[in-house]
């Protein structure tokens, strides 16, 4: 797929999907590409464009936090006039987001608030896009479209929806080129490792219990990153400023279920017994109980099919992590905060 853009700015480029739109955009367009992020670079292990490759010629990283370096964050920008600017950029865990909550509000809407006003009258930006979540819908059943009432159960979606807010608003305002996406539960190789695929995998490795919180019953469905960068690249291209973009797989392959059935399902094509592998503990608090998004507006509009199914895209991490286990055992395994 050939982009019409040809400078990409990609903010939280060290992050699972951010990181691996990069190696994406990379391998299918021409366009030059620099990313952002608060952190150095991680392990090339958990960063697609660098794993098993060398450093790209076309991609420059840059090391500056949203937060606290809007001015030289900025003064980049105008540097390189990115004709688009995806932002992955956020504090996106659910559970530690009842902890912090002001944290998650500084980076998920006031950071953006500030952000985006620097940029509204850049006459070099023809495409925002918002990577934003399903979580602000709440817990809302299946078959979600667009136009979907928003409900948030917890401080991570609030501060998703204020951030999305500010954004339309502009939009309405001064026609700032955004368009929004909301993605199902995102997993392939590379994903941070605390997630609940990589985590199952490598607790039955180690011979831990997998917790099941409220037994495992939350609904969810699932969509492969390659799936999912593939679709972004297709917003970019032929999406419409102000709207918002469903990518999910709700082929019979791919039905939402619970996450004891995903769980099972790993366990059963690992070869381990569910029942002795797992221990149910209280849920979390805010817990959305069941989403699954109707895709079929960027379907019909775009052309975009998911093609990797479940299954197919568990065992590919399953192969990535037994292929990297020595490197992968020796990094953390659950969420690490970052101020």
């Amino acid at each position: 797929m050939e982009i019409r853009f040809k400078r990409i700015a990609v903010l939280g480029s060290n992050s699972f999907t951010g990181s691996s739109f990069i190696n994406y955009a990379l391998e299918k367009t021409g366009a030059e590409i620099i990313g952002i992020s608060r952190s150095a670079e991680y392990d090339p292990i958990f960063l697609p464009y660098l794993y098993k490759k060398e450093r790209p010629k076309r991609f420059e990283f840059y090391k500056l936090d949203l937060n606290n370096e809007l001015g030289p964050i900025i003064k980049l920008l105008d540097k390189f006039k990115p004709e688009v600017i995806v932002n992955y950029a956020a504090q996106g865990e659910v559970r530690n987001s009842w902890k912090w909550p002001e944290q998650w509000f500084m980076t998920n809407c006031v950071a953006i608030v500030k952000f985006s006003n620097a940029l509204k009258d850049k006459e070099y930006l023809r495409r925002y896009v918002s990577i934003s979540t399903p979580e602000v819908y709440g817990s809302a059943g299946k078959n979600i479209a667009e136009n979907f009432s928003f409900r948030p159960s917890t401080p991570y979606a609030a501060s998703k929806l204020a951030g999305d807010l500010f954004l339309m608003s502009l939009f309405k305002k001064d026609n700032f080129p955004v368009v929004f996406t909301r993605s199902s539960n995102v997993y392939g190789m590379h994903q941070q490792l605390y997630r609940i695929i990589p985590r199952t995998i490598i607790y039955l490795k180690l011979g831990k219990k997998i917790e099941l919180h409220g037994g495992g019953k939350s609904i969810r469905s699932f969509v492969h990153v390659k799936d999912v960068v593939d679709a972004t690249l297709r917003i970019i291209n032929g999406g419409k400023n102000g709207d918002v973009y469903h990518i999910s797989d709700t082929s019979k392959q791919n039905e939402a279920f619970s996450i004891k059935e995903l769980v099972n399902m790993i366990c059963g094509m690992m070869g381990y017994n569910f029942e002795k592998s797992v221990k149910i503990t209280k849920e979390n608090f805010g817990q959305d109980y069941a989403y699954s998004l109707d895709s079929s507006k960027i379907r019909k509009e775009l052309g975009c099919n998911p093609t990797i199914s479940i299954r197919e895209g568990i065992k590919e991490t399953i192969n990535w992590i037994e292929e990297n286990w020595e490197r992968i055992k020796e990094q953390p395994l659950e969420y690490v905060h970052k101020n």
